[in-house]
């Protein structure tokens, strides 16, 4: 019986290290993530990036320019650096090594990384507006093909969309 208390307690504490050892690791990690995200100049990207896309959403829209600065508030609690650094700090951990993150940062910290940090927003902005254009410059060829699928839908299944006349 007391080898068996022994052995259990053992492994307990084992386990207790290994649990230490994970969170030492998973500390270490946010560490450098965070530091990653400095690098980046994260919370000054996501603001111009927020600020680009509601305008770019105005453009296309211009009806909707009076609400521009509801619009932007609620991205901005939604969508805004410190809402989404906990989540964007996961998924960098959950990818990436430490050493890589170290890696990301060395390179963030670059002229060309300083500039690729600047330009991102833009060029993300930009590249919506270009997938945007093509969409609606080939619409009519999205609407048909909806169209022919809801109708094949309909035979198969008898499926109806009422939306779709």
């Amino acid at each position: 019986m007391k080898k068996s208390k022994t052995l259990l307690l053992s492994f307990a504490l084992a386990l207790s290290l290994l649990s230490l050892s994970a969170s030492a690791e998973e500390k270490s990690s946010l560490e450098a993530t965070h530091e990653l995200f400095e690098a980046m100049n994260l919370a000054v990207t996501f603001e111009e990036t927020i600020t680009k896309m509601v305008d770019v959403q105005i453009r296309q829209k211009p009806q909707i320019a009076p609400f521009r600065q509801v619009m932007l508030d609620f991205m901005r609690k939604h969508m805004g650096w410190e809402s989404m650094k906990p989540d964007m700090a996961r998924l960098y951990i959950d990818r990436f090594t430490t050493e890589e993150i170290l890696e990301l940062k060395a390179f963030y910290e670059t002229p060309l990384g300083k500039k690729t940090v600047r330009l991102l927003p833009e060029l993300t902005a930009e590249g919506a507006v270009l997938g945007q254009k093509r969409v609606q410059e080939n619409i009519v060829e999205l609407q048909q093909m909806i169209a022919e699928e809801a109708e094949r839908l309909q035979k198969k299944i008898g499926l109806k969309f009422p939306l779709l006349g």
